[in-house]
């Protein structure tokens, strides 16, 4: 597991976003792409995930997920690494077949008792918002992977005193590191 950056926010108060892509996929050679299952790599990769969140003592409150076959697996073997996880998890057409502004509209919904807030999509999705949200103080390598694109599994962890979801938008959060299992 590598990451980036080590940097994390001291502010209590601080919101946490993660935003990770799915694990590796099978080719999915004659069946639809929705269906498309994760391989063998790619449930190492999330389970890898979920054991770093964990060592991190990092657990999601709240988890939004793609519909898709390989995003369900992907965040059921990361949790199966996260014995205390308590949160609310659902599952989005919109993050399988929307677009940066359809995932910015589903987090500017999360209540804002959840401070810390996971997603698990796909790309070019997940590196564009995270493109779009880091703000100036991010790390520039984090930035750099974004705009490149998510390796599979990849996730961004990313921080900001947002008073409401609601006031999620272009430059809100630092992008502290990008996770590479």
């Amino acid at each position: 597991m590598t990451t980036s950056s080590s940097s994390s926010s001291s502010d209590p108060d601080s919101r946490l976003l993660l935003i990770m892509r799915h694990g590796k996929a099978e080719s999915g050679s004659g069946q639809m792409d929705h269906e498309r299952r994760l391989a063998e790599l790619g449930e190492a990769q999330a389970r890898l995930v979920g054991e770093y969140l964990e060592s991190q003592h990092v657990l999601p409150a709240r988890v939004l997920v793609s519909d898709a076959v390989r995003t369900v697996q992907t965040w059921e073997a990361a949790v199966s690494a996260m014995p205390g996880f308590e949160g609310t998890v659902t599952f989005h057409e919109d993050i399988y077949d929307g677009g940066v502004g359809d995932l910015l509209g589903l987090l500017r919904e999360v209540g804002d008792e959840h401070r810390v807030v996971m997603v698990i999509g796909h790309e070019p999705t997940m590196a564009a918002l995270i493109s779009l949200l880091g703000g100036e103080d991010s790390d520039p390598g984090s930035i750099a992977q974004a705009r490149i694109g998510m390796p599979t599994g990849g996730m961004g962890v990313l921080s900001g005193a947002l008073d409401h979801w609601s006031d999620l938008g272009e430059d809100a959060l630092t992008v502290h590191t990008v996770v590479r299992p």
